[in-house]
């Protein structure tokens, strides 16, 4: 199977009706992929949107290491990156064809520790909003409890505490457009 960003780059680089406008390409590239999953059965979507995830990673030259179906402690792969002077970095991958919450992410934090692993990318359809994971709700009420004052822009910025990223849908397909758009900006010069 062709990876499904690759075939979405040669479709796009022939139309000169989208190639200039970033906004008719992301339009494009969520069509493109939510038409596959439409023609797949309920059963085989979650499936084929793990196949779409692993070619996005791919279509960005990121190592994964894919795990096995059963026994992979909720671990859908490992993220290999190398950072030059550091080495390398393993980071934990699941991926789920559904809206995630709070509740989603701590099963995936377990499933971290017994893998031996620091950090993780949850990769989803769409998430709640995860309000548990951000530290300042968790501070404002320590200060406010104390009685302390402290300036209001402190309070209104929001701290994420979480060793677990989560990337959704729609800034898998806002990273693709860019990607395509800056290579068409680089080529055209427009």
């Amino acid at each position: 199977m062709a990876n499904i960003f690759s075939e979405i780059e040669n479709e796009i680089f022939f139309d000169e009706n989208i190639i200039f406008d970033k906004v008719k390409i992301k339009n494009y590239v969520f069509n493109f992929i939510s038409e596959r999953l439409e023609k797949k059965t309920e059963k085989e979507r979650p499936f084929y949107f793990e196949e779409i995830i692993y070619d996005f990673f791919d279509y960005f030259n990121i190592s994964i290491i894919k795990t096995k179906k059963t026994r992979d402690f909720g671990i859908d792969g490992v993220i290999k990156l190398k950072l030059d002077l550091l080495g390398e970095i393993d980071i934990g991958l699941q991926i789920k064809y559904k809206t995630i919450g709070s509740n989603d992410i701590d099963v995936f934090l377990s499933s971290l520790r017994n893998s031996e692993l620091q950090l993780g990318v949850i990769v989803c359809k769409e998430s709640r909003k995860l309000q548990k994971y951000e530290l300042n709700t968790k501070i404002k009420a320590i200060l406010l409890s104390k009685g302390i004052n402290v300036k209001e822009k402190i309070l209104k910025d929001i701290v994420n505490i979480n060793p677990v990223f989560v990337l959704k849908l729609n800034e898998i397909v806002e990273l693709v457009s860019s990607n395509i758009r800056s290579f068409v900006m680089g080529v055209y010069k427009k």
